[in-house]
This record gives structure tokens, sequence and C-alpha cells, in this order.
């Protein structure tokens, strides 16, 4: 695939009163960063957890026949899920028996348990231009034959990006909601810290600028194609609007 036949089928496709003015391809860097991190699941806790919560805070027991007895639970279903509270850190075993732990209490008292999940590795690309995440195929942007040398003039060169830690979380929560739903899940995934954060290497992205001026109107505006978006991308458009609409009356005018 050619990035000139796009810009002619662009052009081609402008209404009767638009005219393309002028016209560029160049190229958007952007980061890929791998992120590891920890997730935690979040759920409702059942009556049964409830229970032996409020046994265990109350008087100490050795072992779960003991506390099988006092609710009258199967002694197998006790013995589980002591184990899985164990593991969480919602109860630990003394010389005095099971004992609530700080975190039993405070989880006890909202009702919700955390589950801790194994670690997640995620692949993100940031645009500093943007200051947000893109979503996209980097795959299908490298099969383009005729990638620009030109770089996009407001890009402000960065081998590190600083993105704050809310922004990351947002992101990769984004990315967790869509998986749930795919996957018909309920549970939401949280995030509370992250175990490594590595830039990869940074990518061009082709992107196709036309400059139109509308006769009916008498308005000219940018459109860019954004290759990785795969749409026209309002952000850039409104960064050029801001940096050199002033210019664009003088440049009609020295057309004609």
């Amino acid at each position: 695939m050619k990035l000139q036949s796009l810009l002619e089928k662009f052009t081609a496709q402008l209404q009767p009163n638009e005219k393309c003015f002028e016209s560029t391809i160049w190229c958007l860097p952007v980061h890929t960063i791998q992120v590891s991190y920890k997730p935690v699941l979040r759920r409702q806790m059942d009556i049964l957890m409830k229970m032996l919560l409020i046994t265990v805070q109350k008087a100490h027991f050795h072992n779960a026949s003991q506390i099988s007895e006092i609710l009258l639970v199967e002694q197998l279903f006790v013995q589980d899920l002591l184990s899985k509270m164990e593991k969480m850190k919602l109860i630990e075993r003394n010389e005095q028996g099971y004992e609530i732990t700080e975190k039993g209490k405070a989880q006890l008292e909202s009702g919700v348990y955390e589950e801790d999940q194994d670690i997640t590795s995620v692949e993100l690309i940031y645009s500093s231009t943007h200051e947000h995440f893109l979503t996209g195929d980097l795959e299908e942007v490298l099969e383009f034959e005729d990638f620009p040398e030109q770089i996009y003039r407001y890009y402000q060169q960065s081998e590190q990006p600083s993105i704050s830690s809310e922004l990351l979380i947002k992101e990769i929560q984004s990315l967790d909601y869509t998986d749930e739903e795919d996957e018909g899940k309920s549970d939401p995934i949280f995030i509370t810290s992250f175990e490594e954060i590595q830039y990869e290497q940074i990518n061009d992205i082709p992107c196709i600028e036309l400059l139109i001026y509308n006769e009916q109107t008498d308005k000219i505006y940018p459109r860019i194609w954004n290759t990785l978006l795969n749409k026209w991308d309002s952000v850039i458009e409104k960064e050029i609007i801001q940096n050199e609409s002033a210019t664009w009356k003088e440049k009609i005018l020295e057309g004609k």
C-alpha cells in the first residue's frame, strides 16, 4: 500500500466547493511502552466469608473442624475458605489459632475483598503530541511502502516522555474492561502498583495532511489522516489551526 495513493483518494473525495490548497505527508513519532503490573480483583464478600471473619475476630480457633461445628457448615467448605483467606492475608495463624488481620478487618467493614492476580504485561502506544495513549495496529502501519522522512513539525522530541500513573492506570483499566465485556465477566480489575515500565522504542506513524479551502464558506482548514488510528486526527488538526491559521488567507490570495 502506498501513502501517495491514499492522498490521491482523499483529494478525489473532496466536495465540488472544496479545493486542496496544499498537501504533505510526514511521520508522527510515538513511543511503544511495555508495562508490567499486578492486577487486583475486587468482589463482594459472600455470607460464609463474612461469618468466618467475624468468627475468628471474636474468638481463637485452631482448626476448621472447630469453626465448622460452631457455624454448622461443612468442614471442607470452611477449610477451603480459610486457606483462601489466609493466602489473601485476611487472616493469619499463630500459637493462639486463627486471627483476623488489619487488612481483614478493613475488608470485612467494606464488604468487599481484594484478590491479587498474576503479574500481567501489556504493550501500549503513547503519543507525546496527543499527551495520551493511541490504539492501532503498528504492523499494518509498517506495510506502507513510501515512508516519509519528514517528521511532524510540532513534535517535541523526548526519549522518555513523562506519563502519570493515573493516566497509565486509566488506560490499562479501559483495556481490562473491554476484555471483561468480551468474556462476559462482571468483576472489575484494579491496579495498585506497577512492577516495571520499559520504554522499548519510538515508531514513526505516517500522516497525510491536506489544507483545504472551502469556496462556499470561505474557510480554510486542515485534515490530518492518522494511519495508526485509521481516521482523521482532530487533535493534530486543532494544533495546526492554532499555530498556522493566521497565515492561510495570505496563501490563498497568493494562489489566486
